[in-house]
């Protein structure tokens, strides 16, 4: 595969990164006030929103992963690798609070 499919996946893993973290917490993105989040009611609701959550990081994970694996331009490859421990860093939060 060549360096221009690289830079492809790496720009959806960064897209889908960001949409997540609007889901998130949209005051993240845009700038305006924090609201309340919306807060699941029961147990089972909360861990299928942490599950969802999980499951979707994994697959941005894997996504930036091989970008970083299969990237040769160095200042590319590194920060695609801050951006990979950060995801590393979510999926621990969100596999300790399931």
């Amino acid at each position: 595969m060549s360096n221009a499919t690289y830079n492809a996946l790496w720009a959806e893993a960064i897209a889908e990164l960001t949409e997540q973290a609007h889901l998130e917490d949209p005051s993240l993105i845009d700038g305006s006030e924090p609201t309340e989040p919306h807060r699941p009611t029961s147990i089972m609701q909360t861990f299928q929103h942490l599950a969802c959550l999980y499951i979707k990081y994994l697959q941005i994970f894997k996504r930036l992963e091989t970008c970083y694996d299969c990237m040769v331009h160095p200042q590319k490859r590194l920060a695609v690798l801050k951006v990979l421990e950060l995801v590393i860093r979510r999926v621990l939060e969100l596999k300790h609070s399931l």
